[in-house]
């Protein structure tokens, strides 16, 4: 079937209602996610753990897509799945997910927190000041599984260790609104090996949980390791670990981790091709002048898609198995790349891939604008049509 016969169908299907977002049969920019590398992320990761899994799904999946990777992972067997804001947590419950979701961002005095609670959604307390507010909006009836949000060191959200006891026995209080399910902490600088600021936020995150005992409270869900704790540090002694990157096949800095594997290719297509003179301009600002006549083919993705605009200039892509250097500056929707004669329109071109599709990784578009990998991938755009396979 033709694209615009099954756009057709799209709309005849959808009439009475408003189209919010580009029909998944227009989006021709792919993101491939290999399900097999999700799989075995998440077993090296329980594995070197020794741990259940609290995987982290913010910023859609780190770009993988929320919805389907929190389904991916719960026929993996997970039990607990993390995002960052409340809104997320919600639209998770809303597309069908009756597992437990915790989120620790959120507006105390918006219309989210009271929504989240009617959806039985885990709530963290990040700050001791909320508990007050919070103990209010819960109705009568309702107990919220709350987990404490303790600021170790990182110094961002969370509540501050000196206040953290208190916090719990305030928490504690309420049985009839607070049923406290978990603990958890985010570590400074987990990517380094035996870095004496996580050995010591790891000393307090102890010390508090043995207080806590003394006193009779004993959270069944205590988590602090984040991929690279996961990778670097003995965390057993916790309840769950909580990678994010990790599941994706990216250890958190800018190392390869050869027992974690990239899920994702990115892919875009040739739809131009045509002859530059020698000595003529490419691109906005004509940054990259032509050193000789040369052929060069039209890809339709740019900085609004995934491609930092700082890799101009550096970057390349594979058309045909072979490397081209990608000419002038990035635009916003395009990129002009080297082409050869048996270069044909819609031939793929491969952004990235997971070093056996093809060698260039997420790892060196990162290196070539200067950036982070999660950072690339967590601007993942609304025009890429994300598709999931199982081989």
């Amino acid at each position: 079937m033709n694209k615009t016969k099954r756009n057709k169908q799209y709309i005849k299907k959808n009439k009475t209602c408003k189209v919010t977002q580009i029909p998944m049969s227009d989006k021709d920019i792919k993101a491939i996610i290999d399900v097999n590398a999700i799989k075995n992320n998440v077993n090296f990761l329980k594995k070197k753990t020794k741990l259940d899994l609290m995987p982290v799904l913010k910023a859609d999946a780190y770009g993988h897509g929320l919805i389907e990777m929190a389904k991916i992972l719960r026929k993996l067997g997970i039990k607990y799945i993390g995002v960052a804001t409340l809104g997320e947590a919600i639209l998770l419950r809303k597309s069908g997910d009756n597992g437990r979701i915790l989120s620790w961002l959120y507006d105390i005095d918006g219309q989210e927190i009271k929504d989240g609670i009617k959806l039985n959604l885990d709530l963290a307390i990040f700050d001791e000041n909320l508990i007050p507010k919070l103990e209010k909006l819960i109705p009568k009836g309702t107990v919220v599984k709350t987990t404490m949000f303790i600021d170790t060191g990182i110094n961002r959200a969370g509540i501050p260790y000196e206040k953290s006891l208190q916090a719990f026995k305030d928490v504690a209080s309420k049985p009839d609104k607070f049923e406290i399910v978990g603990m958890m902490s985010h570590l400074v600088c987990s990517g380094i090996k035996n870095s004496p600021i996580v050995n010591e936020q790891l000393r307090k995150f102890r010390e508090l949980r043995s207080k806590l005992e003394e006193i009779g409270i004993k959270p069944p869900l205590v988590h602090i390791a984040n991929t690279g704790a996961c990778l670097n540090y003995d965390v057993s002694d916790f309840t769950l670990a909580r990678p994010g990157s990790g599941i994706y096949g990216i250890p958190g800095n800018d190392e390869v981790d050869k027992n974690l594997k990239l899920a994702m290719t990115v892919k875009s297509y040739v739809i131009q091709l045509k002859d530059v003179e020698k000595g003529a301009g490419i691109g906005y600002d004509w940054k990259y002048i032509a050193p000789r006549k040369m052929r060069v083919a039209v890809l339709p993705i740019g900085y609004a898609d995934i491609i930092p605009r700082s890799s101009s200039g550096k970057l390349y892509v594979y058309i045909n198995g072979t490397k081209r250097k990608v000419l002038g500056t990035i635009s916003m929707d395009q990129i002009i790349v080297e082409a050869k004669d048996k270069d044909k329109i819609n031939d793929d071109a491969i952004i990235f891939g997971n070093g056996k599709n093809c060698p260039q990784t997420i790892f060196n578009l990162a290196k070539s604008g200067d950036a982070f990998p999660i950072e690339i991938l967590c601007h993942t755009g609304y025009r890429i049509n994300r598709t999931y396979i199982n081989k």
